[in-house]
């Protein structure tokens, strides 16, 4: 791994790169928007390809595969426009990000929700198999590592979101209000929307349109997975969508420590997760 981390971090990057960067939460959301927004709207485009082939995944190769040497091949061979996507902290991302030449999309989610949709989507791809929800956040919780890694991975673009070449956002800021997520969105980006093409990006980006789009479900990702028990268990990608569907899910005793080690690392960043979820800006 920190071999691979030193490849992306001297990866020479194009001044025309988008980058959609999170802690694995509404990342396809986002994704599928910025790929649009950044080819112009091609609707007919988007259907016909699957996102992960679209839009690369900058550690997926490594993580999934494990070959040091093709591990960057895919975001390096991506035609322009390129949109970029990861999950690393911001100090694992290439040194030539703070040139600020490119462009940074960062989305947060409500960690509990997030860890929720975490537990099904490695039940999917075979890295819980076996493990209930509920063990799975036994497991979770004994490690407080989890929110630690969560609340800074946000802590840190939040504290840039004032910076030209950032743009963070919510989750739940995009269920309130997708069209407002979009006209700014679209305005960081400078590019134009029409009236016609927003009535289309609604209904395309709607839970029910994304849910039932193939190319939004990652079935190449699953495709390449190599985990034993992957695929045993099946759950869509895009299965919920909910804000606070933890609550209907959890235990309350696993909510209760959840929010407790949650807190007491937005209290070692000095954030609150109202600040860090744009609650106070919608």
């Amino acid at each position: 791994m920190k071999e691979f981390i030193s490849l992306v971090h001297d990866l020479d990057i194009r001044g025309d790169n988008v980058w959609v960067v999170t802690p694995k939460c509404g990342t396809t959301w986002m994704q599928e928007l910025l790929w649009l927004l950044i080819n112009n709207c091609d609707f007919d485009g988007a259907l016909a390809k699957d996102q992960c082939l679209r839009s690369p995944f900058l550690e997926y190769d490594f993580v999934v595969h494990g070959n040091l040497e093709q591990s960057l091949k895919r975001v390096q061979e991506c035609e322009s426009p390129r949109l970029i996507k990861s999950h690393l902290p911001l100090a694992f991302l290439p040194a030539k990000l703070r040139e600020r030449k490119n462009k940074v999309i960062y989305v947060f989610r409500n960690p509990l929700d997030a860890w929720v949709s975490r537990y099904y989507h490695g039940v999917t791809y075979g890295t819980f198999y076996g493990k209930t929800l509920h063990q799975y956040f036994d497991d979770l919780l004994s490690n407080e590592n989890y929110a630690l890694e969560t609340i800074e991975h946000a802590a840190e673009f939040y504290q840039l979101r004032n910076e030209p070449w950032v743009f963070y956002t919510s989750f739940e800021r995009m269920k309130k209000d997708l069209r407002g997520v979009i006209n700014d969105v679209s305005r960081f980006l400078n590019t134009t929307v029409t009236d016609l093409q927003m009535e289309r990006l609604l209904k395309h980006l709607s839970f029910e349109e994304m849910q039932k789009n193939p190319t939004t479900n990652h079935l190449w990702e699953k495709s390449q997975e190599n985990c034993e028990n992957a695929g045993k268990v099946d759950y869509n990608f895009l299965r919920r969508g909910k804000v606070n569907g933890y609550k209907n899910e959890l235990l309350p005793e696993h909510i209760e420590k959840a929010k407790f080690l949650i807190q007491k690392q937005l209290d070692r960043n000095n954030v609150t997760l109202e600040e860090l979820l744009l609650k106070n800006n919608q």
